[in-house]
């Protein structure tokens, strides 16, 4: 077993380094007094520091059931939901109350679950087109994919596209795993519906607050039919009990006084403007680097058309404190590629000119 890639680079990185490599938020984005204000009125509780439900408390994921029947237009009840400890749990919790020791998944594939399936040691196969997909899902199988704005990529799947997922796993029979972590954060404010509203009997959803209030209070969610909760609840016991019942009330409270999607509303229009900047830098400095501009999320995704090997620019990229992520560790064979992403709402404008031109040299 290997380290992930992203937090080793994490580790490395210093208060000089400019760095495109996580899927940070702006931490100026962050809502510190609402947080503070909340925070203040949950600790006049003292059961905020006491064992709480495994499945998480009760307000909190009745709010979570009721997002999902507003905005995704998907019935859901608080019995459906269980609160994780951040969205990387999940999948932890889900595989160890499945069978399956197959998972199909989207290539390139986000690293952090490529790390989970790893270290259970389940058999990864990849697709490219829904025709492979088709040919190789199999009955009681997992399938793991990222709907919208997907991490690398930043492909985002049509209505259509998400019908047809839906059918292929119902004639198969096979499990879904839906990562949503950055679903809400399209530019324009449009959320689609996701392919668990098409598929409900044998999807599990995931959802976190990491990306749209602060990654490090590790709160998230698992939305799934009352029988698989049941199951993973005994699974999510054996693990840690509960997730933080502080950092759950502290969420409770601020959805109580805020409009958590104002909040995502200002959150994406500063997120839109750095993407546009970044790109711009790329397309005058870097016009080697061939990408396409997303339409919400976190990243731009793309290809260098005169490098082979995006892990030696890497490599020495970081030598020169600049941070980006090759695509080599996105693809569960960690073949050589000329991908690359990086993250455009972590830096200021002055850092992301800074370090484009500073890889421009060096593809130089």
């Amino acid at each position: 077993m290997k380290r992930s890639y992203i937090r080793k680079i994490l580790d490395a990185i210093d208060k000089d380094t400019i760095s495109f490599a996580g899927g940070l938020p702006n931490e100026d984005l962050f809502p510190l007094k609402q947080i503070s204000k909340a925070s203040k009125k949950v600790l006049k509780d003292r059961s905020s520091l006491q064992y709480s439900k495994s499945q998480g408390i009760d307000s909190l994921r009745e709010k979570i059931a009721n997002f999902y029947t507003r905005v995704y237009n998907l019935e859901t009840t608080k019995d459906e939901i269980l609160i994780t400890t951040g969205s990387q749990q999940a999948f932890d919790i889900i595989l160890k109350s499945l069978n399956a020791n197959n998972l199909i998944v989207e290539s390139p594939s986000y690293i952090g679950a490529l790390s989970s399936f790893r270290i259970l040691k389940k058999d990864i196969k990849e697709f490219k087109t829904f025709e492979q997909l088709n040919n190789i899902l199999k009955k009681d199988e997992i399938l793991y994919c990222i709907s919208d704005y997907q991490n690398p990529s930043t492909y985002t799947y049509t209505k259509k596209q998400r019908e047809k997922v839906a059918n292929i796993l119902k004639e198969k029979d096979a499990y879904l795993i839906e990562d949503a972590a950055y679903s809400l954060l399209n530019f324009k404010g449009k959320i689609k519906k996701p392919i668990c509203s098409f598929y409900k009997d044998k999807s599990y959803h995931l959802g976190t607050f990491s990306k749209i209030v602060a990654p490090g209070l590790r709160v998230g969610w698992i939305r799934a039919n009352k029988e698989l909760i049941e199951k993973i609840l005994v699974v999510k016991e054996s693990l840690d009990l509960h997730t933080s019942t502080f950092n759950q009330m502290l969420i409770d409270s601020y959805l109580d006084d805020n409009d958590l999607f104002k909040h995502i509303k200002k959150n994406a229009k500063n997120y839109k403007k750095r993407m546009n900047y970044m790109a711009e830098c790329m397309e005058k400095y870097l016009p080697n680097f061939e990408f396409e501009r997303p339409k919400g999320g976190m990243f731009i995704y793309g290809k260098f058309n005169n490098i082979k090997d995006s892990m030696q620019l890497a490599t020495k990229a970081l030598e020169k404190k600049v941070a980006f992520v090759p695509a080599q560790v996105f693809y569960f064979d960690e073949q050589i590629s000329n991908e690359a992403r990086f993250n455009f709402t972590n830096c200021n404008f002055k850092q992301t000119k800074e370090g484009i031109k500073i890889l421009a040299k060096l593809t130089k």
